[in-house]
């Protein structure tokens, strides 16, 4: 039966702590809330510098040695940061990493492959059973504590006791040492209007119901800003940070949901402020587990519309490989938060969702031909990406041609770098020869015009300005239409829509003329079943209108919707007439027309009816 005579015989003096370290000991850490106090003696002590001593932790913080710490000559530490380099100023042969997956992390140290000696584990004080608690960093604790011949316990009042894998028995550890450092915290800092633009395109990708896998930094702060309006929503990531109490706070994230489907919050860390430490104080709505069992893919296949969210820096045309961030997060690195997009790309209709700002901070293109093969930081993103977002909108990836990639990534490229791009891919071959860009589309485009409407039988569209990248999905459209309706939109029996056709189609600069296309989403595959514009008359002051609806989508109102959200556009843009030209067998767009908001006049002109709307 555990007392409290039984803690305080296990109790001892910090300054005892080297008295129990040996030549050669591999010393254990834990990770997130670092065992600062004992880290602090052994390091300060004269009588180890000599002792030829490792440090093994998960994930490290780049400061936990010093940057002078080529003085101590016979100390090591050795992470599982694949491809990390230490900061600039530190003696490099200080540091080392373990190249492992995620998954493989708690065998290698449960298979004995590398052995430690001493296991230093920061936890809470005990509760009346003498539990102790990981708080708010497990990681892989509980198998490290039951192979290490010597278990240290760091009790700090600060570590806030929490609910899942969290708890040790002080029958487990041979000594515990007290201390009351204050836990690492990461500043909230603002994102600026680039990252909040990413964060509300990102919004628009996830629907009621998901489960999310968001990161500790400003672009995952930026896109949980815009997600307070969701509901139902569950939270399933290796760390969270303060994001998730507004989420929790707006009622975005599901009391009621399974936490085996995705529901609630379970996660393996928490980084942030005071603030958020204290939330999860106890707080049954926090799962914490070990990362390797959140991160394994037959786990995540489980989860429904799981999206995962990745920030990187750079991003080839092919999404083929990224550079990921210099300064990524020490518990969020990318090597962890790939291990999630993976599971995610797995699971059948997760979404995996690669995020970065258009232009770097010299304003060089973060979308390239190719990269660097100098790069340290460069990976492969193994084809999981199935979106790309900038501040300049979307692209999908989804079982797209390298083609189609790269038209698609040029469109939310920043404007200043789409010309130079276009060329490029075509240098690569990723483009046809005779591929037109209108260059002032890049400047033009209005984002303003993006939205969601549901129509008839709750199908839901997203409606938005046609893009140069449509031209494959615009394809299919046309020859999904019969004959009759080729005739009826074209005036003439229109067979073939060639590339050199089609991308003149898709290529406008939204001021003379504007396409607005609608779009059924379903999971990652988009098609566009609608399409409406307008084009302006040479030297006239009317424009001229057209409409596509695929004829399995017809009667549903999405015509009437498309003429009239085009009427509203028009007004605002200062238009006095559109006008159309309808063959009169046409019945089904001439009603369309008549049910408009604005009344019609009409006259048959040759062989067709002449239909005109007075905006003024």
């Amino acid at each position: 039966m555990f007392t409290r005579e039984t803690y305080e015989a296990k109790k001892i003096d910090p300054s005892s702590l080297p008295d129990l370290i040996k030549p050669g000991n591999r010393i254990f850490l834990s990770s997130g809330t670092t065992p600062i106090r004992a880290f602090r003696e052994i390091l300060n002590s004269g009588r180890l510098a000599s002792y030829d001593l490792e440090f093994v932790q998960l994930f490290s913080s780049s400061g936990l040695l010093p940057p002078d710490s080529c003085e101590y000559a016979n100390y090591r530490l050795i992470t599982f940061r694949t491809g990390e380099i230490p900061p600039e100023g530190t003696c490099r042969d200080r540091y080392d990493s373990i190249p492992s997956n995620q998954l493989e992390i708690p065998f290698i140290f449960s298979s004995g492959t590398l052995p430690v000696d001493v296991a230093i584990i920061t936890t809470s004080p005990p509760d009346e059973r003498g539990y102790l608690n990981l708080g708010i960093a497990v990681d892989v604790a509980h198998i490290v504590l039951k192979k290490a011949p010597l278990v240290i316990a760091e009790v700090n009042p600060n570590v806030p006791a929490t609910f899942g894998e969290t708890s040790i028995h002080c029958a487990q550890v041979h000594h515990i040492i007290e201390s009351d450092d204050p836990l690492p915290e990461r500043a909230i800092t603002p994102w600026g209007p680039e990252l909040d633009r990413i964060g509300w395109h990102i919004s628009n990708l996830i629907q009621d119901g998901s489960t999310l896998v968001l990161h500790a930094g400003r672009a995952f702060d930026a896109v949980a800003s815009h997600l307070k309006g969701k509901k139902r929503l569950g939270i399933y990531t290796n760390v969270v940070s303060d994001w998730v109490i507004d989420l929790i706070e707006s009622g975005a994230v599901s009391l009621d949901r399974e936490r085996e489907r995705g529901g609630q919050v379970t996660t393996s860390y928490c980084y942030g402020t005071r603030r958020l430490y204290d939330y999860v104080r106890n707080n049954q709505l926090f799962g914490f587990y070990p990362a390797a069992r959140l991160a394994d893919p037959y786990r995540m296949r489980e989860i429904p519309n799981l999206i995962s969210i990745m920030n990187v820096e750079k991003i080839d045309l092919t999404a083929a490989s990224v550079i990921f961030r210099s300064g990524d997060d020490l518990i969020s690195g990318y090597e962890s938060k790939f291990n999630f997009a993976v599971g995610t790309a797995f699971s059948g209709n997760g979404r995996v969702i690669y995020a970065l700002r258009s232009i770097d901070s010299e304003g060089n293109s973060n979308i390239v031909a190719s990269h660097s093969r100098e790069s340290a930081r460069l990976r492969s993103t193994l084809g999981v990406v199935r979106y790309v977002v900038t501040e300049f909108g979307v692209a999908n990836l989804f079982g797209k041609t390298l083609r189609d990639r790269a038209l698609a990534l040029i469109d939310i490229a920043h404007p200043d770098h789409r010309d130079a791009l276009l060329e490029e891919a075509k240098a690569a071959g990723y483009l046809y020869p005779d591929q037109i860009y209108v260059t002032a589309s890049a400047v033009n485009y209005p984002p303003e015009y993006e939205t969601r409407k549901t129509f008839k039988e709750g199908l839901e569209l997203y409606i938005r300005p046609i893009k140069p990248s449509d031209e494959e999905m615009m394809r299919r459209l046309f020859y999904s239409f019969s004959d009759e309706a080729k005739y009826l939109r074209y005036f003439t029996n229109l067979r073939t829509m060639p590339h050199k056709n089609m991308q003149k189609y898709v290529s406008i600069d939204y001021r003379h003329s504007l396409s607005l296309v609608a779009i059924y989403q379903r999971g990652n595959t988009e098609r566009i079943v609608a399409e409406a514009r307008f084009t302006a008359y040479p030297g006239a002051s009317e424009y001229d209108m057209a409409f596509l609806v695929d004829e399995d989508c017809q009667g549903k109102g999405i015509g009437s919707f498309m003429l009239e959200y085009l009427i509203r556009i028009a007004r605002e843009r200062g238009i006095q007439k559109l006008t159309a030209d309808v063959l009169p067998r046409n019945k089904k767009m001439l009603a369309v027309f008549e049910r408009a908001p604005v009344r019609p006049s009409m006259r048959t002109d040759e062989d067709a009816i002449k239909v005109e709307y007075d905006l003024t």
